[in-house]
């Protein structure tokens, strides 16, 4: 994992009208520890960074001042302005501009880590970044970025709700991300005194790139100005440029430094935090994995409740893991309903216990109902033996708010359907992370403990050393038939994956739909060349789950079309031959893509039977879609019908213009 060394996102702390209509902004921001000590005396290298998601809205917010000292905060005083005439965002920017609001960061960029021309030009040829095609580099190290030949617009006039939620909100950039749409043009035009949004495509992997913003006779990028690794990967780099000239250019263009990035300390999480905590070994046997003392926990907090009822579902609390696994008990555990709190007894799971447990049956029903005598600040972890049901949610969520939570490990995740989760149990995830609570679980299907980590608006669970290597990764996703690939066409997707790690680096992992036949091909070929690989599993009857998968997702047979989003975090998308079920995600892939829930990326599909290639009659189904105008003329650059591994890379580079 790399980053740019900077500070956290920067706040308004006071607002300003300027005499002459603007406003004027202090922005404070709080770098940690580490990062404070290294900018002292160089705060000349500490340059500003506006939020992207503003930029794109042409909103430019530029430093008026120095940056000063405040304590252990550093200071910025800022102009606040509309550059793009045609979004409207001027008359309603003064309701958005309140203290708290998030502005930007300050990245440190010391002059020794700076690239060179040469070491930039040695890079490229490493594929260690990859820069648009138009990339020139000068004797000084910098290079010229010059757009593709895209511009942004609003599918709609924002409302003063939708502009204070792009700014205000955590998912802000989603509602940007759908109402601001490309267009292709045969030229850029910034017109005077207006500005226009662009993009371009690039890789950065282990490096970040810096844009200067200063006015020249190319136009001048707006305040967005820092590229991070890992972040900028693909082709809707977003690029911004105002004209405050009298005089209209064409094609504008942007200079940019490249920066060594900082590789950032791994310290992998554990189910039971930051405590150092294991059964003690006996002397015939070596120390229990992490699972096997977690389960060993479960299985002694489970011993004589009637685990096949789904109404006795163990719950229990503690804020001292350590004593727990060393065999003490935890400080509240609810086994069995008391009289007082008693739900539907003398009777097995049925129609009406399940409707009940959905729609709301008495709280007291749950052993959750014992957090109510956590103090508030307590931060324990609850040990549960099924994902939570409505009513516990409920409850861990209000624990949650007053501080009684920071961690749930559960154990099984569904009474009626194994170790798969149903679409409301995806929501409750979210509503973890958003409370900040971590989740692990005691999988005993894979006999490991997973924890579960956003990438975006998705979560995965995994093994805790992957977090990091999950984040970074670049993913594709990797579509196919349960049925295997015959060994000649298995060999020549071989030298395909080989392929793309040589033009995209090390970093790259594969997501599958985590079933056998060709995923489970793509799934051993990535892990033995030491790739990560993700899957998503449905829950059917006609397929077995790989059980080799480094993050995964697990959904109910009901929520095939849900499932679909968690490929989201996949950058490019392959298909390989493949029938019914690949052809359904070939349709929400490109129905996605269209309608702006996923970026438009090249799509390949790859394979050959009975001589020619397998996805030929669906490429020519594609011309006809587009000749009639029922589809986007996008399928005619952006996709690649073959089964020549070599010819896979080159069709990357050519339809994302990198050089």
């Amino acid at each position: 994992m790399y980053a740019a060394p900077q500070t956290p996102d920067g706040r308004i702390v006071a607002v300003r009208p300027t005499p002459g209509g603007g406003w004027s902004i202090d922005i404070r921001f709080t770098p940690d520890e580490a990062l404070r000590a290294r900018v002292v005396g160089r705060e000349r290298e500490l340059i500003f960074a506006a939020r992207s998601r503003l930029a794109r809205l042409g909103i430019d917010i530029v430093p008026a001042g120095p940056l000063t000292w405040d304590g252990d905060s550093l200071a910025l005083t800022a102009t606040v302005r509309t550059t793009v005439i045609s979004y409207g965002v001027e008359p309603l920017l003064g309701a958005v501009l309140l203290p708290g609001v998030r502005a930007g960061r300050l990245v440190f960029c010391p002059a020794e880590e700076r690239l060179d021309s040469g070491a930039i030009d040695d890079a490229l040829v490493r594929n260690e970044l990859q820069l648009p095609a138009s990339y020139s580099i000068d004797h000084d190290g910098r290079f010229r970025v010059r757009p593709d030949r895209w511009i942004y617009e609003l599918a709609e006039k924002l409302t003063p709700a939708m502009l204070t939620s792009i700014v205000t909100r955590t998912d802000g950039k989603d509602l940007l991300n759908r109402i601001q749409v490309r267009r292709a043009v045969d030229r850029i035009v910034l017109d005077p005194h207006d500005g226009v949004i662009t993009s371009c495509a690039m890789f950065l992997h282990r490096h970040y790139v810096v844009l200067e913003s200063d006015d020249s006779p190319l136009g001048r990028h707006l305040e967005a100005v820092c590229l991070d690794p890992v972040r900028t990967r693909g082709s809707n780099v977003f690029l911004e440029f105002a004209n405050h000239g009298d005089h209209r250019i064409v094609n504008p263009a942007v200079k940019a430094a490249v920066y060594h990035a900082q590789p950032v300390e791994v310290v992998p999480r554990r189910w039971y935090g930051g405590v150092e905590v294991a059964l003690a070994p006996s002397p015939s046997s070596p120390e229990p994995t992490e699972y096997e003392s977690l389960v060993a926990v479960f299985d002694r907090l489970e011993a004589g409740s009637e685990r096949q009822r789904y109404s006795h579902r163990l719950v229990a609390f503690t804020r001292d893991l350590r004593a727990l696994v060393a065999g003490g008990d935890p400080e509240l555990i609810w086994r069995r309903p008391s009289d007082a709190c008693a739900p539907v007894v003398g009777v097995d799971l049925s129609a009406r216990e399940v409707r009940e447990s959905s729609d709301g049956a008495d709280g007291r029903a749950y052993g959750t109902c014992i957090l109510t005598a956590v103090p508030e600040g307590a931060a324990g972890t609850l040990l549960i033996g099924y994902f939570p049901n409505l009513v516990e949610h409920t409850q861990i969520c209000s624990a949650a708010l007053a501080g009684k939570l920071s961690r749930v490990v559960f154990r099984r995740a569904s009474y009626e359907h194994g170790s798969f989760l149903s679409a409301r149990d995806h929501g409750r995830l979210a509503d973890y992370e958003a409370l900040g609570l971590e989740v692990f679980w005691c999988n005993d299907g894979r006999k490991h403990v997973a924890t579960h980590v956003f990438r975006g608006l998705r979560g995965f669970f995994m093994e805790p050393h992957m977090v990091e290597r999950f984040k970074a990764a670049l993913i594709f996703a990797a579509y196919g038939s349960a049925k295997a690939l015959a060994d000649e066409e298995a060999a020549k997707v071989h030298r395909l994956v080989e392929n793309l790690r040589a033009f995209f680096g090390e970093d790259i992992a594969f997501m599958t739909g985590g079933g056998p036949g060709s995923m489970q091909q793509t799934t051993d070929l990535a892990q033995s060349l030491g790739m990560l690989v993700g899957a998503s599993f449905i829950e059917t009857v006609d397929q077995e789950t790989n059980q080799t998968a480094d993050f995964y997702q697990t959904f109910q047979g009901r929520s095939r079309q849900a499932r679909q989003r968690w490929f989201e975090v996949a950058s490019f998308h392959l298909f390989f031959m493949g029938g019914v079920g690949t052809l359904e995600e070939v349709g929400l892939t490109l129905t996605d893509m269209k309608l702006g829930v996923i970026d438009l990326s090249p799509l390949v599909f790859y394979g050959r039977h009975d001589g020619e290639t397998y996805w030929r009659n669906l490429q020519r189904q594609f011309r006809v879609m587009v000749e009639a105008g029922r589809a986007p003329t996008w399928l005619r650059d952006h996709v690649l019908v073959t089964d020549d591994p070599g010819a896979i890379a080159p069709f990357y580079k050519r339809a994302l213009e990198l050089g």
